[in-house]
């Protein structure tokens, strides 16, 4: 389907969607960019069993993961429309008619292996033409062990604990990966370096084809063993209802006291209407939030800088300021969108990848509907600065064996599924066979038939994936509004401070941040102040954060 090559939402976000209920086509929608905020704590820590760094600057360890990693031979398949600046996705206005082939002959040699993937969407049957036609095509058989993607955290520990019971290729998202993970990365999976580190890649021009960044994410105890999904970017944005800002004759805010003045002025109890819903995500993006800063040459928490100081009190003058929806003020996210989308809000924070989703849902009952996310702007309207997230949103595991022609031929499995876009592999990968599982509509973008939806899942495209495009041709002039948007925001993207680096933490601090997450709701709303803040950062200091930021200072660049 269109939007699989999507990039990365944070983990309230996943919790939202397993409250919710969720369809293929709408998590994809969310890998469109929501895990790339970067100012959240990460997802993808995980637990070595040990207090120290595994390498003593992260100059080091970057130098320890660039001799692992593969060469970077970008492919251009089909020539986008709209080329990329500084990282940003290109964008594909039209859908070719006449896709290449990127993998000659058959890839696999008559293999069968299980794979274990999650889904937040209906589990398809096991026996499935979708299955059959892909797997015709590897000349391999992967038999898909599918799980609940709400539990399946859970699942992977159990799985992991049972050597015996690990599937030859196993799907991690990061928010899943589970404690101790370094420590079972080496004894269970297949060191990857020794089969594409450096220009050995060039057996898999599709693999060679993903971001260098996206393979360095993937290196876990001084060995590459994941293949990963790329995502990065900005994943979240203030987004607006341009149709009904023309009509009432606003432009969109450019600073942050704009942003409450227009939300203010918008707001009419009568009407139903209210200026804004709970922005605090993208209102932390706005501040300058990031997980670790340097200050006089100490590393800085995010809940101790001063940029989260004032997103929380800007955040207090917006609630405090009555342009909030009640519904948001009550703390009920289950229909914020719906709120958005039928006008009771005219400004919203979501996902990137919620933009295409919203226009799927509504354009059909109201076709003037205009969706689009405002452009950055500091506190202060100056210029923003925006933090890249994370590289890799998911990963794939191949279990170690004595075989090493088992894992050629899953690596070769694995180059035809991360074809690029404009190609037949990627077509068949995330949309089946057409006729059979899709058709064409007016702008030659695939549409699912009742047995595409029932069968086409995502598991597949999360053994690896393409770098992200915007590819969304059936909303017209969705493609080129949105790469216009990340064109105009993308020079003031940063790397984060550790951006990149597999940063393993230790398990005892995984909960020393989740206070926040409610005591922030509270100040927001007024029911606790700032001094509470204050409180809760200095527990947090005793209770391990201190120890936490040594931890972090041993990866600081000499």
């Amino acid at each position: 389907m269109l939007g699989t090559n999507a990039s990365p939402e944070l983990s309230e976000s996943l919790k939202e969607l397993g409250r919710t209920g969720v369809g293929r086509r709408s998590f994809l929608g969310l890998m469109g960019g929501a895990v790339a905020f970067a100012a959240l704590p990460a997802l993808t820590s995980c637990s070595s069993g040990g207090g120290a760094p595994q390498a003593t600057t992260s100059a080091g360890m970057a130098d320890a993961t660039s001799k692992l990693v593969p060469s970077y031979i970008p492919l251009e398949t089909v020539k986008p429309d709209i080329p990329s600046v500084n990282g940003t996705a290109p964008g594909f206005t039209s859908i070719p008619s006449t896709l290449v082939k990127s993998v000659q002959g058959i890839p696999g040699k008559g293999g069968s292996y299980t794979v274990m993937t999650p889904a937040w969407w209906a589990i398809p049957p096991a026996d499935n033409s979708y299955y059959q036609a892909v797997n015709e095509r590897l000349g391999a058989t992967l038999n898909f062990q599918v799980s609940d993607g709400n539990t399946y955290g859970d699942k992977i520990q159990t799985v992991l604990a049972s050597p015996k019971d690990v599937p030859d290729w196993v799907v991690i998202p990061s928010w899943n990966l589970p404690p101790r993970f370094g420590q079972a990365v080496k004894g269970l999976f297949t060191d990857l370096s020794e089969y594409l580190a450096g220009d050995k890649i060039k057996k898999y021009p599709n693999l060679a084809n993903i971001p260098t960044s996206a393979w360095k994410y993937s290196c876990f105890e001084g060995g590459l063993y994941g293949l990963p999904y790329p995502s990065g970017g900005i994943g979240n944005a203030f987004f607006y209802r341009k149709d009904l800002f023309d009509e009432m004759g606003l432009e969109q805010p450019k600073s942050a006291d704009e942003y409450i003045a227009v939300a203010k002025e918008i707001t009419d109890p009568a009407k139903n209407r209210w200026g804004s819903d709970d922005v605090w995500t993208a209102a932390q993006i706005m501040h300058g939030v990031d997980n670790w800063k340097l200050v006089d040459g100490k590393l800085q928490n995010r809940v101790e800088s001063d940029e989260y100081r004032a997103a929380l009190e800007w955040g207090v003058k917006l609630f405090a300021s009555g342009a909030v929806h009640p519904d948001a003020v009550a703390g009920n996210t289950q229909k914020a969108k719906q709120r958005f989308e039928s006008g009771a809000t005219l400004i919203t924070g979501d996902g990137m990848g919620g933009w295409g989703e919203a226009l799927g849902r509504v354009l059909p009952s109201n076709p003037k509907f205009q969706m689009q996310p405002m452009d950055f702007f500091a506190p202060d309207g100056g210029k923003p600065t925006l933090f890249r997230g994370s590289p890799a949103a998911i990963f794939s595991f191949i279990k170690k064996t004595d075989d090493p022609a088992k894992v050629e031929e899953m690596l070769a499995l694995a180059n035809f599924a991360a074809a690029p876009f404009g190609t037949e592999e990627n077509m068949l990968i995330n949309n089946g066979v057409e006729g059979v599982h899709y058709t064409r509509d007016a702008q030659n973008a695939p549409q699912a038939t009742a047995k595409g939806k029932e069968e086409v899942t995502s598991t597949y495209a999360f053994l690896v994936n393409s770098a992200p495009v915007n590819n969304s041709v059936q909303y017209p002039g969705f493609v080129k509004t949105k790469t216009d948007w990340e064109v105009r925001q993308a020079p003031y993207v940063v790397d984060p401070l550790f951006y990149g680096l597999q940063i393993q933490e230790p398990s005892k601090f995984g909960s020393l941040s989740k206070p926040f997450d409610d005591l922030s709701k509270d100040i927001l709303r007024g029911r606790k102040s700032m001094s509470d803040l204050d409180a809760a950062v200095a527990t947090w200091k005793k209770n391990g954060g201190d120890e936490l930021r040594d931890f972090y200072a041993g990866f600081l660049k000499a």
